[in-house]
């Protein structure tokens, strides 16, 4: 198989290096122990493709993240990459709480590919990790929320004003609570972020620590399933469409394009599969998440799976990487489309795999 898909290999990983020229890592760097998958290559000498003896994926707990798990748990990667003649690279999953903690695994060189909401990831690319975008793992505008007590005399934005927000600071949900501010005139610096993981915010609402969470699932489920609590305000109506992305380390993406694209490709059946049989993968994994059945179902009802990444995504994408700039959140203005490799996604194989086809 290795013989068969050589050209394409070959066209792949050439496209993917003009795709992604351009950019210097300013900070450290995202491959220090990548001895297990480079060589040291001189001058003008031919780079010997597909020769890393390791995949390691690194993935959060969250429904929308869903398709790595099932692929994970069928060890569909594994096997694809044994059918294809690479049973010798060893892959292996991480779970990561939040995308601060994966960046920090991808800084330190111990993660080659991953998904991860649209603010760490632009922050690790701003910070010096020679990082690619692939694909758009999961977005839907109901997916972020906005949560306040029941009892809360928070009726609408403007009441958010000096009041205390409790969120990962650094993910996906700053970027939510910025857009929403704006809408009434209001900056980040009118309300108090307060930095909590997603596994302390339930108890520090309802203590009172703070007024309201921004957060994602299956929080937003656990924290509103009794009534306690109500959503505020989500992504609704062009807000925020919260795009979660697939990425890659550069070197890694271009010098072993193939293994990528098994991972691509079983990534997409993961994700057709999930899109067509949601009760089924309710059912499995409710209890993974800490949700009912039928908590997990409404999740996955909010969420797409999309897998490519079409122009506006890069350009919702570049907005977040404004934010960022702009409030000095990122030291360094990152454009978008400079480091968008879609040629994997844009597979034959993998518009198969997303159609049912195969």
């Amino acid at each position: 198989m290795k013989n068969k898909f050589i050209n394409r290999i070959i066209s792949l990983a050439l496209i993917g290096a003009l795709s992604t020229v351009g950019f210097i890592g300013c900070g450290s760097s995202s491959n220090t122990d990548s001895a297990d998958n480079t060589t040291d290559i001189e001058a003008g000498s031919p780079v010997e493709l597909n020769t890393a003896k390791r995949l390691n994926i690194a993935t959060q707990p969250a429904p929308g993240y869903l398709p790595i798990q099932i692929a994970w748990d069928n060890g569909w990667v594994e096997e694809a990459l044994a059918e294809a003649g690479y049973g010798d690279v060893e892959v292996t999953y991480t779970e990561f709480e939040s995308g601060p903690p994966e960046n920090e695994s991808f800084a330190a060189g111990q993660q080659d590919i991953g998904v991860m909401g649209n603010v760490p990831s632009i922050l690790g690319k701003a910070s010096g990790q020679d990082r690619v975008y692939l694909g758009i793992s999961e977005n839907g505008e109901k997916t972020e929320v906005i949560i306040v007590p029941e009892a809360s005399d928070i009726k609408n934005v403007a009441d958010l004003k000096g009041k205390k927000i409790g969120l990962v600071v650094g993910s996906i949900c700053e970027n939510l609570v910025y857009n929403v501010l704006k809408t009434e005139g209001l900056t980040l610096d009118d309300v108090e972020l307060v930095n909590l993981a997603t596994s302390e915010q339930q108890a520090a609402l309802a203590a009172g620590q703070v007024d309201a969470v921004a957060t994602w699932q299956p929080t937003v489920a656990k924290l509103t399933a009794d009534g306690s609590n109500r959503r505020l305000i989500d992504g609704e109506n062009g807000l925020f469409k919260a795009e979660n992305t697939i990425f890659g380390n550069r070197e890694y993406v271009e010098q072993n394009p193939e293994i990528v694209q098994i991972f691509i490709q079983q990534y997409a059946r993961a994700a057709y599969e999930l899109a067509n049989n949601k009760e089924k993968y309710s059912e499995q994994y409710a209890e993974k998440y800490g949700l009912t059945t039928d908590l997990l179902y409404a999740a996955l009802e909010d969420a797409n799976f999309p897998i490519v990444i079409e122009q506006d995504d890069i350009d919702d994408l570049q907005g977040t990487a404004d934010f960022l700039y702009e409030t000095g959140k990122a030291s360094t203005q990152v454009t978008i489309k400079d480091f968008v490799n879609d040629t994997f996604v844009n597979d034959e194989t993998v518009k198969a795999y997303l159609n049912g086809e195969k």
